[in-house]
Formats: C-alpha cells, sequence, structure tokens
C-alpha cells in the first residue's frame, strides 16, 4: 500500500521531472513554511515542498555558519551545486529570521526569480488585513509572471477545493493512527507525508485516498506498547522516524510544521482572498514561529497529548532552529506541570547514523511506557 509512496521519495528529482513534464507546469519551490499552495497551482505552476535535505554541506557554509538552521543550509547547498535545476523560482515566507536572511541570499545568488510573502506580527485582525492586501497582491503577480498565466478567481476556487480535500484526507489518516496505534508503522506514515512534498496534488489525492480505503480493515496490533506524540518543525530524517518502529513504540499524533500544523489548516476562502490567505497563515494549530494571542500553544499542546492517550512527549529538534528552541524551555515546564514525561532528541539533517538517538528514544520509551529493552 505504501510502494508508491516510498517510490516518489526514492529518487526526488525523477519524481519532479516526470511530473512536470507531464503537466507542462513550471516547478515553483516553497520553502518551509505555511505558503498557501494553491496561489501557485491556481497561476499554473507545480509547487514542490522544500522542507530541508539530507545532504552533505561542501558549499553553502561560505554563506551560512555551521550553527544555522540546518533545514536553512541544506536548501542553499541543493541549488549551489545545482542540483536544483529544476526549480524555475522559489517562495519565500517571512517564518523566522534565517529565512528571511535565505531569501536575500537566493536573490543575490541566483539568476531565477525570488519571490515573497511576509507574514504580518500585529495582533489585530485589522492590522493583518491592511498589511496583507498589499503582500498577496504582489505574491500574486510574481507569481503570474513566473508562470505566464493568471491566477482567476475560478482557478483559485478549483484549487483551493484539491488542497483543502487533500488535507482532508491527511487528516483521516491522522485520526487512524490516533484510533488504531501501531496499525501504521511510523516510517510508512511519514513517507506518505513527505511524497506529498513533491507530488501534483491530483497524483498525489489518489494515492491518498487508495490508500485510506486499503487501510480501513486494518487493525491496530494487539497489547498497548508506548505511546508518544512529537513535537518539532521537520520530521525529517525518516530514517530516524524509523526508531519507533524498531524498538516497539507507538507515534499516536506530532506536532510538526511538515506534519499537523500543516495539515490542520481549513480549505482556503477564496471569495475573499485576503481573508482567505490570513486565515490560512494564522489558523490551524498554533506554531511556535507564528504570533496568534488566542491561540495558546500550551493548551494546545496538552490537550493534544491526552486526546491521544499519549504516554508521553518527543520534542525532535533540528538544529538550529531558533524559533523552536526559544518555545520550548516553556512548554517542557508546563507539560512537567502537568505530569506529562518529555524528553528532547537534537539531530541535522545532514547525519550520517541515527543509532546515537535510538539509546535515547528507547530508554525514554522503556521509562514511560514499560517498554523491555
Amino acid at each position: 500500500m505504501f510502494t508508491p509512496f516510498y517510490a516518489a521519495i526514492a529518487d526526488i528529482s525523477a519524481t519532479i521531472r516526470r511530473h512536470r513534464d507531464r503537466l507542462g507546469r513550471p516547478v515553483i519551490g516553497v520553502l518551509p513554511a505555511y505558503f498557501p499552495l494553491e496561489l501557485i497551482h491556481a497561476a499554473g505552476g507545480y509547487p514542490v515542498q522544500l522542507w530541508g535535505a539530507g545532504v552533505a554541506i561542501d558549499h553553502a557554509e561560505a554563506y551560512l555558519q555551521p550553527y544555522c538552521c540546518s533545514v536553512a543550509r541544506s536548501v542553499l547547498e541543493l541549488e549551489m551545486r545545482g542540483s536544483a535545476e529544476l526549480i524555475r523560482a522559489y517562495v519565500f515566507t517571512s517564518l523566522c529570521d534565517t529565512l528571511i536572511n535565505l531569501r536575500e541570499l537566493y536573490r543575490r545568488l541566483f539568476d531565477k526569480p525570488i519571490l515573497g510573502l511576509s507574514f504580518p506580527v500585529t495582533q489585530t485582525a485589522e492590522g493583518r488585513r491592511a498589511f496583507l492586501v498589499d503582500a498577496a497582491e504582489e505574491i500574486i503577480k510574481g507569481l503570474e509572471a513566473v508562470t505566464g498565466r493568471r491566477v482567476s478567481p475560478d482557478a483559485l476556487r478549483e484549487s483551493a477545493g484539491q488542497f483543502g480535500q487533500l488535507r482532508s484526507l491527511q487528516r483521516e489518516l491522522y485520526r487512524l493512527r490516533r484510533e488504531r496505534p501501531g496499525a501504521v508503522k511510523n516510517a510508512d506514515f511519514h513517507a506518505v507525508l513527505k511524497a506529498g512534498f513533491f507530488l501534483p496534488v491530483e497524483e498525489y489525492g489518489r494515492l491518498l485516498e487508495s490508500l485510506l480505503a486499503g487501510l480501513e480493515s486494518l487493525e491496530a496490533p494487539a497489547g498497548r506498547r508506548p505511546r508518544v506524540v512529537l513535537s518539532g518543525m521537520v520530521f525529517d530524517p525518516l530514517e530516524a522516524q524509523r526508531l519507533f518502529d524498531e524498538i516497539g513504540a507507538d507515534v499516536v499524533d506530532d506536532d510538526f510544521a511538515s506534519g499537523w500544523r500543516t495539515v490542520s489548516k481549513a480549505t482556503l476562502q477564496v471569495d475573499d482572498p485576503v481573508e482567505g490567505i490570513a486565515e490560512h497563515v494564522f489558523g490551524g494549530a498554533p506554531c511556535c514561529c507564528i504570533h496568534h494571542p488566542k491561540n495558546d500553544r500550551h493548551d494546545y499542546l496538552v490537550n493534544k497529548i491526552r486526546d491521544a492517550g499519549a504516554d508521553g512527549v518527543v520534542f525532535w529538534y533540528v538544529k538550529f532552529c531558533e524559533p523552536d528552541a526559544f518555545d520550548r524551555p516553556q512548554l517542557l515546564a508546563r507539560l512537567k506541570q502537568e505530569g506529562i514525561p518529555a524528553t528532547v532528541v537534537e539531530m541535522d539533517l545532514s547525519m550520517k547514523s541515527v543509532e546515537s538517538l535510538r539509546t535515547r528514544i528507547q530508554a525514554f520509551c522503556e521509562m514511560i511506557g514499560g517498554l523491555e529493552i
């Protein structure tokens, strides 16, 4: 059932090239996170999401220090070594200082259109709208210039429906994982999500529908194993996610920016595109990178853990993500107050071996769930 998803990520360049040639759409790389992919699709583009790459850093260190976010360093490395020739243009958000700086680096280093959608930090809905009016108009015009196609109301409505349905299917996959712990292996689950970064929305939707139909009759394994919730920005590397399957623990939910925080977003409202973009950015699950005073992240995470019936939390920290690191001490304090066990594991996307993580994850799962080591 999972073979098509693994095939899509086995050779990502081949996957993108095949669908680009079939669709005749220019490939637009989207730097994380929360950019409305519907806008690119409605403009006739083929969006692919870049959440980092597990490549050795040989060139990017000339511009980004070793203590800079490994997601930013790895995507810059791809372009610098000539491995991103399929990408016609890039779209950036202003999720963090590193991404803002990376956008300016791309503008200076590469001869490709570089577009940016800045997120307002104002606390009021009126202020957000006033800021996004010009920002939305600018990004749409930029996409139209890249693709040569106008973003018509009908095209935007169609794209919004497709991506809204896609996220609805992904939420069904999340529901199944929560309700039947262990029915879907952790590595398989995240391979499905990762394939969605690179597959066209139509193809990915068909694969998800077929997968969910096949999983309906799948039963959870007998007995109760340790159950954990994962929290972080990026769920990669997949090799590390496979550790939970190997030691006999069940991931029952997550709070990844590349996972549930994106999947939780509702269908983009297109009758008022500016309001729709604002709701897309600020709606859904809260994120450490976006200030929203009415969407408390601490209560949200506690409720998520309890609703999933989890025994503890693993904070999945990809070096060196500053917003994630700044947010974690307060979250750890709140979880301790609530009596919820938590631990932190650190990794780099270019790490050669995940064995150093095995002992830490295994010891934590033994502590919270009686796992025999």
